[in-house]
């Protein structure tokens, strides 16, 4: 079970958005590269990184961040955020990036996708960020007819690397992971499922390691790590199970 860090990227800077609004955004490292190295001495294993003026403007735009990242950190790094070209995805993934995430292209677009996983086999995740069950895209700005599993079934057997579920209406917000949709997805599809949006507390990451969210690789953790929420020494250790916390962690959360 990996526990994924964020580093989301707005004009160059480290930050966190509040329900996907880019007008609610918190900076919080001003030095992207220093914080993937911060995230790696941490312990963790895997950093994941969203351009996200690039998702709104359908092409790569904090390029020169990503690219210091890849050179401060040994730790594998997957990236979404407009790439939505098979030039696209070749460059990056020959910059050094373990995986690319295709989230609109995956809309607008599957069978680029296929072709993607065809040619960058293990290289190719699909992003799927939905509000209210159904598929956003172009950077969450606009709402698609597809609902969730609909989507992710289309990729099956195509070779996806895994599946990157964000329930938008609780990214940045601290409500805690949707994890009754994000088990339900995993449940339908054979792809691993890594969940994001809205992870709060220790108790998410306990969450992780319940029996039926054991099919998932993983999720994703943003602002309560940059808000100290968790402790990412406690966290991992509960993840490798060299940890057992407190019983109330325990209780099921929705």
């Amino acid at each position: 079970m990996i526990l994924f860090p964020a580093i989301d990227l707005k004009d160059g800077q480290c930050v966190r958005l509040k329900l996907g609004d880019m007008e609610q955004a918190t900076v919080y490292n001003t030095d992207p590269a220093a914080q993937a190295r911060a995230f790696e001495e941490q312990g963790f294993a895997w950093l994941h990184v969203v351009d996200l003026n690039g998702a709104f403007a359908g092409e790569s735009v904090n390029g020169a961040a990503v690219e210091a990242i890849l050179k401060a950190t040994k730790n594998p790094v997957q990236l979404g955020g407009g790439i939505r070209t098979l030039a696209h995805i070749e460059n990056w993934l020959e910059k050094g990036l373990a995986r690319v995430i295709l989230g609109t292209v995956a809309v607008r677009d599957p069978e680029l996708v296929k072709e993607a996983c065809r040619l960058f086999p293990g290289e190719v995740a699909v992003g799927i960020d939905a509000k209210s069950g159904k598929v956003a895209v172009e950077g969450w700005a606009e709402a698609s007819s597809l609902g969730v599993i609909e989507l992710a079934k289309k990729f099956e057997g195509a070779g996806v690397a895994a599946i990157i579920y964000t329930d938008i209406d609780r990214d940045g917000v601290l409500a805690g992971i949707n994890w009754n949709s994000t088990i339900d997805l995993a449940e339908a599809v054979s792809i691993p499922v890594i969940a994001s949006g809205g992870l709060a507390s220790i108790a998410d990451i306990v969450r992780m390691t319940m029996p039926d969210a054991q099919k998932l690789e993983g999720a994703i953790s943003g602002r309560a790590l940059y808000d100290g929420r968790i402790d990412p020494a406690e966290a991992l250790a509960i993840l490798r199970g060299e940890l057992k916390p407190e019983p109330a962690l325990f209780e099921e959360r929705p």
